[in-house]
């Protein structure tokens, strides 16, 4: 609690800071009668001009008479002197601390025990900048930053409607990270909400430095590799959510928000499907799904049709790759995974180099390692051309999330092609077929609009058809219990 000594509240904050450099305390003693305030805050994190000018100089100038009380003053600070847009009472040192970190300023006084906290914050923040994780040649062209409130104003920009409802409070006392609930009444199913806000408590975590914070303990309860949540530094995208819907999560430090409840047909879609003219039916996604699952089966094929089906390949393509085995030292499952893992390893490696020799190590070591591997003969041309082509097929998908998802199925079907052929292929897309017909993203089908399936809601899935079909089209997500909750 506060004390009504103003030197023990003084050295209890500096205590509880470790007396921190950037912890400012400004001492004042007021006009006609003479009472000792001090106003507090930390350098860097507080605006030092609202400090200055909306704080200390109409402190400094405000004249009280000799007989007004300390509470009496905390009322007239309250309501006439202090010129900030929000200030409130505290009674509470931890709670004095906490809004000392979110860039907030004190004013205690002497002989009382409340306090004032006035809203100064001015956290350094990035300019708007455009979008890294779905970019687009066509439409808006900005991206969130790490400013919880920028990015709440960036939605509110696309959405201007009284119906937008921010709950800034659904983490309040389980972290010290700021998280907002976004949602559109009217629009918002509420069983969803509720299933969301259910999983939110389940969240115990001190500091969330990113979404994915919140994400592994909301769906902790799935192993699966697919998200079952979608996330996007775009604010068309978030809005266009919110119009369907979806439930927003905005996590402050992070320039990323995430939508729920996600669904697989949305991990295929780009923003620029909509920012292009298209007269009639769009069937750009019905590719992208063509590319992702081609990619992540070609080098299950590769293995499967030189290694056990070698009578279903043409016979000039099967000479010629008989004729490259013949000099090859390694067994074709080998070559497939060594290569496949470099492959893997320069595309890591290019994220953690230093920007401008990105270009030039990753193209050195692409042609380089290809080319000497090909002359020492210690892999196939063929190899590398059916590796090369499927990590180019894997990158038509707009969703970054689905990356780490294709590799792994890329080496889960590599196996099970060397250990059984075409019928382990066959084993693997029925299991995988299983396994996405029973994951629920907060009780909706991963599969939806497809399984279960929904002919209204057809209008853009695999296929978009024109934009006046789509907005005047009203989404229902159909719910379901998880297999296993049923069972």
């Amino acid at each position: 609690m506060i004390q009504s000594s103003l030197k023990e509240n003084l050295f209890e904050i500096k205590e509880l800071f470790g007396n921190s450099s950037d912890l400012k305390i400004r001492e004042l003693l007021l006009n006609g009668n003479h009472t000792k305030i001090a106003i507090v805050y930390i350098d860097g994190i507080a605006d030092d001009e609202k400090v200055e000018e909306q704080i200390i100089t109409p402190i400094s100038l405000f004249s009280p008479s000799t007989h007004q009380s300390p509470s009496q003053l905390i009322e007239l600070f309250l309501n006439h002197v202090i010129k900030t847009n929000h200030v409130i009472k505290i009674t509470d040192i931890q709670t004095l601390a906490d809004n000392l970190v979110n860039g907030n300023t004190m004013i205690l006084i002497d002989n009382h025990r409340e306090g004032l906290c006035t809203n100064t914050s001015k956290m350094p923040e990035r300019s708007l900048t455009p979008p890294v994780a779905q970019r687009t040649p066509t439409g808006p062209n900005i991206s969130f930053n790490e400013s919880l409130t920028s990015n709440i104003s960036l939605v509110r920009n696309y959405i201007k409607d009284p119906m937008l409802r921010v709950d800034n409070s659904p983490l309040q006392g389980q972290s010290k990270t700021s998280v907002s609930v976004v949602y559109l009444e009217g629009k918002v199913d509420k069983e969803i909400l509720n299933n969301v806000y259910k999983k939110l408590k389940e969240v115990k975590i001190d500091i969330i430095l990113d979404s994915n914070y919140i994400v592994e303990v909301i769906t902790a309860e799935t192993k699966s590799l697919f998200p079952l949540t979608f996330m996007t530094d775009r604010p068309d995208v978030i809005a266009a959510e919110l119009m369907g819907g979806k439930v927003i999560i905005f996590v402050d430090g992070t320039p990323f928000a995430l939508a729920l409840p996600a669904v697989l047909i949305q991990l295929f879609q780009s923003p620029d499907d909509y920012y292009t003219m298209q007269k009639g039916i769009q069937k750009i996604r019905i590719v992208r799904i063509f590319f992702f699952f081609l990619s992540v089966l070609l080098p299950a094929f590769y293995i499967a049709f030189t290694i056990y089906h070698p009578g279903l390949v043409p016979t000039q393509l099967l000479v010629g790759i008989l004729a490259q085995r013949e000099f090859v030292p390694f067994p074709t499952i080998i070559e497939v995974l060594v290569f496949y893992w470099l492959i893997l390893i320069i595309t890591e490696s290019s994220l953690r180099l230093p920007q401008g020799v990105v270009l030039t190590v990753t193209i050195f070591a692409s042609i380089t390692l290809g080319q000497q591997a090909v002359e020492a003969q210690l892999v196939q041309p063929t190899t590398l051309v059916v590796l090369g082509a499927s990590y180019v097929m894997s990158s038509v998908v707009p969703t970054y999330s689905l990356s780490t998802v294709s590799r792994i199925l890329t080496f889960r079907f590599i196996f099970l092609s060397s250990f059984l052929g075409l019928f382990g292929i066959m084993v693997g897309l029925v299991a995988l077929l299983i396994h996405l017909c029973s994951l629920r993203s907060f009780g909706v089908p991963y599969l939806s609009p497809m399984a279960p399936f929904n002919l209204k809601d057809q209008k853009d899935a695999i296929i978009r058809k024109p934009i006046q079909d789509i907005t005047s089209n009203e989404k229902a997500f159909k719910k379901e219990e998880p297999m296993k909750k049923r069972d």
